[in-house]
């Protein structure tokens, strides 16, 4: 008898204790509020280059032509092109996290004007020479200076809700969507000039106004100390409104004889309803720290953002005014690219 009795003491001495003392609470718990419905406030600072095909405006000539009489000859030497500077921006946001149902809504505005000027001489060689991309127009002196001018004009607003998943302390992802409105428009002026200061100036300027549907994703993963990884990618498809004109115009003097150089030698537009495509990438590190009323990220990444379906430039062929023109349609890539930074405080 006293043998079971020493064997139910022990086994009391390591049971569990009655004790309605709470476990204390990993450190991690809760990294992302996902319990706390919140508002937050974003600021972004854009410091961005804009990168466009299509951009060629003149050839600065590498060796003496081909054909010495000046009637056939073709493209030689190397290809002035046109860029922007990298100029700075702002992305304003404000959300609403509505815990504990993981359901989240967001409103953002993205704003960015950005500018470029660029020029080249004729070379210094005898025989070769600087030729425009564009007809010049100043014929029979050749030109001996081309420049040109860049502004784009960027708006891009979006409103959308996303579905919060937490599937461990360590990981966040949200799956987003919603509308997306965008305002973009450009203006690219080439000059050229003669010797006598004669000049033809071409302003190529396109617009295009639209509204559409944006899906993506948004990730964060905590790696230590507050530090986490975070990127997100989007894409969207808008429709809207495009336009494109193309002027060209003469200086007092300039062109050869019969020419009305009053009247614009070349003015033509064009429009339609299009639809345009977006991605948008980013990535970078992330601090992001909790305090007992409120919690603050920090973000400092790599921003990628690509439209297709904008950059035209319409050039034609020339001939007697019954003759046809034919239309030449340069396109290419608009890029946006460059740091993101930005500031989350949330309330």
């Amino acid at each position: 008898m006293q043998k079971y009795l020493a064997v139910l003491a022990l086994s009391s001495a390591f049971a569990a204790p009655t004790s309605t003392t709470p476990a204390s609470v990993p450190f991690d718990a809760d990294l992302f509020r996902r319990d706390t419905p919140v508002f937050s406030s974003h600021v972004e600072f854009l410091y961005w280059k804009v990168d466009e095909g299509a951009l060629d405006y003149a050839i600065s000539m590498n060796s003496p032509a081909w054909d010495a009489s000046g009637t056939d000859n073709y493209a030689v030497g190397n290809m002035k092109r046109s860029i922007f500077n990298i100029d700075p921006g702002f992305r304003l946001g404000l959300s609403y996290f509505r815990a504990p149902h993981y359901w989240e809504v967001w409103a953002q505005y993205t704003r960015m004007t950005s500018r470029g000027h660029s020029h080249t001489s004729a070379p210094p060689e005898a025989g070769e020479y600087l030729t425009g991309t564009w007809p010049q127009l100043l014929d029979p002196n050749p030109i001996v200076r081309a420049e040109t001018d860049l502004h784009l004009n960027y708006n891009v607003a979006d409103f959308m809700a996303d579905r919060y998943f937490n599937p461990n302390p360590h990981f966040r992802a949200r799956l987003l969507g919603g509308l997306t409105g965008a305002w973009i428009n450009q203006n690219w002026a080439i000059h050229y000039f003669d010797a006598s200061s004669n000049h033809t100036d071409i302003h190529s300027r396109w617009l295009f106004g639209g509204v559409g549907l944006r899906l993506g994703t948004t990730l964060d993963w905590f790696w230590t100390n507050d530090i986490y990884l975070s990127a997100r990618g989007t894409v969207a498809a808008l429709l809207g409104y495009y336009r494109n004109k193309t002027k060209q115009t003469l200086s007092a003097g300039a062109g050869t004889g019969g020419q009305n150089t009053t009247l614009d030698p070349r003015n033509v537009s064009y429009s339609d309803a299009r639809a345009a495509t977006t991605l948008q990438m980013i990535v970078g590190p992330s601090y992001q720290k909790n305090f007992t009323n409120m919690r603050i990220e920090a973000f400092v990444g790599y921003e990628l953002t690509t439209w297709t379906n904008l950059q035209e430039v319409y050039r034609s062929t020339s001939g007697a005014p019954y003759q046809a023109k034919e239309t030449f349609i340069n396109s290419g890539l608009l890029c946006l690219q460059g740091l993101t930074a930005r500031l989350t405080m949330d309330y």
